[in-house]
């Protein structure tokens, strides 16, 4: 199947599709100025993003699993239908355990660099989440940014509410001199507290301890500064409500057996999506939402 894949889809210096960890079918995006990015379509799972430099942006687990049916660890997990545990199914939906379709490659003009992969409904999809729908990834690399675009599908006669959220992990040199910045204002839900909801009222949000909110209906642009590294990620959303910030400190880290117990030092997530209320899709409707991320020294 690889092979075939990369008859069809590869693009010289581009877009190569190749055997990744456990054989895994990933297509490898390369774009001229020597920015890259790595796409498994085991979950659409965007799993690495390096500047032109080649150092990686993304964070991705030691401990990983790289298994049909379970999700991998870092990079950008794609969360649908469900956020969470916010209902029925199993934690975070069945998006980014589920195998996609490659359907498109392009390199562009300008040097941008495309892949989009999809996902429908299927009989063991119908039988977690009664519904039918298409959802495709679209990820455009460029020098000095990645956009991820998403678009889902109602294909069925009946509308449906979803949650979705693009769960990134991003690499940081030191927890401790990593910052967030542009929520002050934001209402945010404390899952560690029960959910409670209080107004955010730090400049810069920093990590000293076990970190779970969902910041909601926050501005569109946020930041990340990781200052052992020099660098500034800005984060910039559409069409997404909501932003989720995680780090799980020692404890939660020493409880996930595919997380290493020291590795909360070196991510955090900054998670952008509609995780604190449903996205609402009529019947033939389609919506959409996009992420940019964007690196520059600080």
């Amino acid at each position: 199947m690889i092979d075939s894949l990369q008859t069809r889809f590869g693009i010289p210096g581009s877009v190569a599709v190749s055997p990744g960890k456990n054989n895994m079918p990933r297509v490898t995006l390369s774009h001229r100025s020597g920015a890259s990015a790595e796409v498994y379509l085991h979950g659409a799972h965007v799993t690495s993003w390096r500047n032109a430099k080649g150092e990686e942006l993304l964070f991705l687990s030691r401990e990983s699993h790289w298994a049909a049916d379970k999700p991998i660890r870092g990079g950008v997990p794609i969360c649908f239908p469900q956020f969470s545990n916010h209902g029925p199914m199993l934690l975070h939906g069945f998006a980014r355990i589920s195998e996609w379709t490659l359907t498109h490659t392009e390199c562009r003009d300008s040097g941008e660099v495309v892949v989009a992969l999809q996902f429908s409904d299927s009989n063991a999809t119908q039988a977690l989440w009664p519904h039918r729908f298409t959802f495709e990834l679209r990820v455009t690399l460029a020098e000095t940014s990645l956009t991820m675009a998403t678009l889902v599908k109602n294909n069925g006669d009946k509308p449906f509410d979803f949650e979705l959220a693009l769960h990134t992990y991003f690499g940081v040199g030191e927890i401790q001199r990593a910052a967030v910045c542009g929520l002050k204002g934001v209402t945010f839900s404390d899952s560690l507290r029960n959910n409670i909801n209080e107004v955010e009222t730090r400049q810069e949000i920093r990590f000293d301890q076990e970190t779970d909110r969902i910041y909601i209906k926050t501005p569109d642009s946020i930041l990340l500064r990781d200052e052992a590294r020099n660098r500034v990620i800005a984060i910039q959303k559409s069409g997404m409500a909501d932003a989720v910030v995680w780090n799980p400190w020692i404890a939660k880290s020493q409880r996930m057996p595919d997380f290493g117990d020291d590795e909360y030092l070196r991510m955090v997530c900054v998670e952008t999506g509609n995780m604190a209320g449903h996205v609402n899709l009529a019947p033939s409707a389609q919506w959409l939402g996009s992420t940019i991320l964007s690196v520059r020294p600080a």
